[in-house]
């Protein structure tokens, strides 16, 4: 099954642009076999929903120092890959949960930088002045991304 969640707390800001960007671009995809998850801050109960096999999209807020509004995208393989940061069992991120409970998933990450972090249900000016185009570019990418999975089926 393919399934494409966002991730983040809309009540900090752009932390929730994810979830924003994917509320609304989430009725463009009606004619795909897929389900959406907006999984808010529970990462855990979003990685319940997930199922190994799955072709996971999973769109979350990134921090990373680059343009705010910035699209980087990860193969979740990648990022699977890589030495875990976390040595608790309690608040993981999605990635550790896969890591701790050794499930493997094909997909994508989609990290959109952001460019301020605080106490607000409203995105920062900046990400709201890009936000037609994020949603736009993200749409693009998730339809992409699920050919080529299609394609490789």
């Amino acid at each position: 099954m393919m399934k494409v969640g966002a991730i983040g707390n809309r009540f900090m800001r752009d932390d929730g642009i994810a979830i924003k960007i994917l509320e609304c671009i989430k009725g463009n995809f009606k004619d795909y076999d897929l389900d959406i998850i907006i999984g808010e801050t529970d990462s855990q109960g979003f990685f319940y929903l997930l199922n190994e096999g799955d072709f996971v999209i999973l769109l979350d807020a990134q921090s990373i120092g680059t343009e705010p509004g910035e699209i980087h995208v990860y193969r979740l393989e990648e990022a699977l890959a890589q030495p875990s940061e976390c040595s608790m069992h309690h608040d993981l991120s999605i990635i550790e949960l896969m890591k701790l409970y050794h499930k493997t998933f094909k997909g994508y990450i989609i990290g959109i930088e952001v460019a301020e972090i605080d106490l607000s249900d409203e995105l920062s000016p900046f990400l709201q002045e890009k936000f037609s185009f994020l949603c736009s570019e993200i749409e693009n990418l998730i339809k992409n991304m699920i050919l080529e999975e299609l394609n490789h089926a």
